[in-house]
């Protein structure tokens, strides 16, 4: 009988610690949800759009939480998963990774504010996804001030202005030490015409 007790106090005291170990492990487990404010994502109609958040875990010995919701009415309701939406992660440090929601097929209906969670206590600020019926809507669009990642900007020669900049301010810069030369030479001239009157 004193056998038996001797066990089970061993065996409670065990639990004990290790219940609180996994407690001050989760103390020191630091996570932050990094996604800069106004981010916008735009797609077409039946396209795929990947949208993402960037995770830090710092002090974290887990596996990463990640859960997406959207929002409606100023409540944020889980994404249930669904055939044409999937999640993905990809490691960029020990302790930082970005969380990707895929929409194999987006339609209208997924346009919306989106946010991105790890665990209980972190979330992101809201990912506005934007979806349009023609590629030309989505063109007019891209060029508001809103960064996308998943088009490309409309550069037709835009590429080419710092260099105009550049090559005018350089040819300002030839012309302003070209008059100095020339000033500077005419009074040498004006000097040495003076020595031999």
């Amino acid at each position: 009988m004193i056998i038996c007790n001797l066990l089970a106090s061993l065996l409670l005291l065990s639990f004990s610690v290790s219940g609180t170990t996994n407690r001050s492990e989760e103390l020191q487990c630091v996570q932050r949800v990094k996604v800069p404010r106004n981010t916008v994502f735009r797609a077409c109609v039946m396209t795929e759009l990947k949208i993402n958040c960037t995770i830090s875990l710092h002090g974290c010995h887990r596996s990463p939480r990640v859960s997406w919701c959207k929002i409606y009415e100023n409540v944020c309701n889980a994404l249930n998963h669904l055939v044409y939406i999937k999640t993905g992660w990809k490691n960029i440090t020990e302790h930082e990774g970005i969380a990707f929601l895929i929409f194999l097929n987006i339609s209208m209906e997924d346009a919306g504010l989106y946010r991105c969670k790890e665990g209980d206590s972190s979330v992101s600020h809201a990912i506005n996804v934007t979806v349009t019926v023609n590629k030309e809507d989505l063109v007019s669009h891209n060029q508001s001030k809103t960064s996308d990642v998943n088009t490309n900007p409309n550069d037709d020669l835009q590429w080419l202005w710092p260099y105009v900049y550049i090559c005018t301010g350089i040819v300002g810069l030839v012309f302003i030490a070209m008059a100095f030369i020339l000033r500077y030479v005419g009074r040498r001239q004006g000097e040495w015409f003076e020595c031999f009157n």
